[in-house]
């Protein structure tokens, strides 16, 4: 995943549970421009303190794994969830 998904996925959830770009930043502690740099993919750089602060507010997990992984079921669920 590079930044501009990250950025995408994050949108996603922030609007999923009902917060606007100045909430997110306010409660994580980062300007709105920021955030709204990150969900346009704009940004080249993002520290990793203020991603897994992002990721903690909207109750995300950050998960690795080997590069070109197979898709397991629990991957293809959590899509399917978020298109429905």
């Amino acid at each position: 995943m590079d930044l501009k998904e990250l950025g995408r996925q994050i949108a996603l959830a922030r609007r999923e549970q009902g917060h606007t770009q100045s909430q997110l930043a306010e409660i994580a502690g980062l300007s709105r421009q920021t955030i709204s740099a990150l969900e346009r993919g704009d940004l080249t750089d993002l520290g990793l303190r203020k991603v897994l602060r992002l990721l903690d507010v909207l109750d995300l997990d950050l998960v690795l794994r080997q590069a070109g992984h197979r898709l397991t079921l629990d991957d293809l669920r959590l899509e399917n969830a978020r298109t429905l």
